[in-house]
């Protein structure tokens, strides 16, 4: 119980120490298939499109799987583009943050079969009538590492180069 206890405090240590500005980010920060997962959009990121958008705001989204041909090859896409629907609909948290709640599982919410391996969730974000939209810098999708379930460490961003031998203290 004490190791479980302290991986998930040095994992939480980790994203919070090593984050930095990104058009969106998760709780928990390295999301799998099997659990629910809440997306953090900020839209001065990227191409900014939404930033200081007052109205409401859609997630268009789907996943890359093992099935995926490609970062444009989206599967089990959530909702045709400009379909508004509850299930993809942002809050907003403050004026340029919005959240998503993915739920139960984002397998589910997906409707994804259990034999295939979700890698990504793809998103574009867009005002209502579709005319504004937030998207990765240089118009590129964004897109969400899924990670398998078991220990997962993601080191976003060292501060400085660090060479350790084996037994070295951290």
């Amino acid at each position: 119980m004490l190791f479980r206890s302290s991986l998930l405090v040095m994992s939480m240590l980790l994203v919070f120490v090593f984050s930095k500005a990104q058009i969106i980010r998760s709780d928990p920060a390295l999301p799998v298939d099997d659990q629910p997962v809440t997306i953090y959009f900020d839209a001065t990121q990227g191409t900014g499109g939404l930033k200081n958008y007052s109205g409401e705001v859609y997630a268009h989204t789907g996943v890359l799987t093992s099935e995926s041909r490609g970062a444009s090859d989206w599967r089990y896409v959530k909702n045709d583009w400009g379909e508004d629907t509850k299930a993809t609909k942002l809050t907003r948290e403050s004026v340029n943050l919005y959240s998503l709640r993915i739920t139960p599982t984002i397998r589910e919410y997906y409707g994804v079969p259990s034999g295939e391996t979700i890698t990504h969730l793809a998103f574009v974000f867009r005002s209502a009538d579709s005319n504004l939209e937030g998207k990765d810098s240089g118009g590129a999708d964004i897109f969400l590492n899924v990670y398998e379930a078991g220990l997962q460490v993601s080191i976003v961003y060292p501060d400085r180069n660090l060479i350790l031998d084996p037994g070295d203290t951290l």
